[in-house]
């Protein structure tokens, strides 16, 4: 078999052995590979920055039974701050296993390779929660998971600005009638839908003028993460760790208050 090419994002990875890391990468030509970067925890290789955690990398790989094999990897861009933030970190770590856990292996879309690029590019420079925002409803549009946002879900009718509900398991929003057919749908107000609008269609470029209230993050972040994890039928251990994390850096800021 042929040594072959692939141009990826490293969104997993382990220790394997002594001296080696077993990888996830999705790359642009071949979508999600898993393969074994041999010796790469060697003080001395010349892969190690390559097979890092969310760096972009061009890989030269040997097809394997289980598991294929890198040969040689150069760094395309390292993301450096994503990994030595821990806000960053987190939001970065969420977006890597969304593709790992809703992407089938070896399916190659190109325009979703692109998303995750700019996503993780966004994480370097702008607001981590909008950034994510964007990723997220972008990703479900391409997996073909969107919510329906303006009809309801149910009778296809219009659904009123003062009546809104949104069901998870329905995947859209539900009107007055329609609203006992999910007794576990919740209220999402008109302000937040457009907000998730505009991040379907804005410029990457352009995302840090968007002004996004705190009630509304956390609105549109409810909704989303709970319609993503009932897609996903697992819990995200990155999203665990995102609450975790500003669970203590809101005790810290009250330590403070009080001292």
């Amino acid at each position: 078999m042929r040594l072959y090419k692939a141009e990826g994002v490293v969104i997993r990875g382990r220790d394997y052995g002594e001296a080696d890391r077993i990888i996830t990468l999705y790359s642009r030509q071949h979508g999600k590979v898993d393969a074994i970067a041999k010796g790469v925890r060697k003080p001395k290789s010349r892969m190690r920055g390559g097979v890092q955690l969310f760096t972009f990398s061009s890989f030269l790989l040997y097809p394997g039974r289980t598991l294929d094999t890198v040969t040689q990897c150069e760094i395309i861009e390292p993301f450096t701050l994503l990994r030595e933030d821990l806000t960053r970190f987190a939001y970065a770590s969420y977006l890597v296993e969304l593709v790992n856990s809703l992407v089938p292996e070896r399916d190659a879309n190109e325009k979703l390779f692109f998303l995750l690029l700019a996503s993780l590019h966004l994480l370097t420079r702008e607001d981590p929660e909008v950034s994510v925002r964007f990723f997220e409803i972008r990703l479900l549009s391409l997996l073909g998971y969107r919510p329906q946002l303006q009809n309801c879900v149910q009778c296809g009718k219009f659904v009123p600005d003062k009546s809104i509900k949104f069901s998870v398991r329905l995947g859209g929003v539900l009107c007055r009638d329609c609203s006992p057919e999910d007794k576990s749908a919740f209220s999402i107000s008109k302000g937040a839908l457009t907000v998730l609008d505009q991040l379907t269609k804005i410029d990457p470029r352009r995302i840090g003028r968007l002004k996004i209230s705190v009630p509304m993050r956390q609105e549109l972040e409810r909704m989303l993460c709970e319609y993503i994890l009932y897609r996903a039928e697992r819990q995200l251990k990155s999203l665990d760790f995102i609450f975790n994390l500003r669970r203590l850096v809101t005790e810290k800021e009250t330590h403070k208050e009080i001292n």
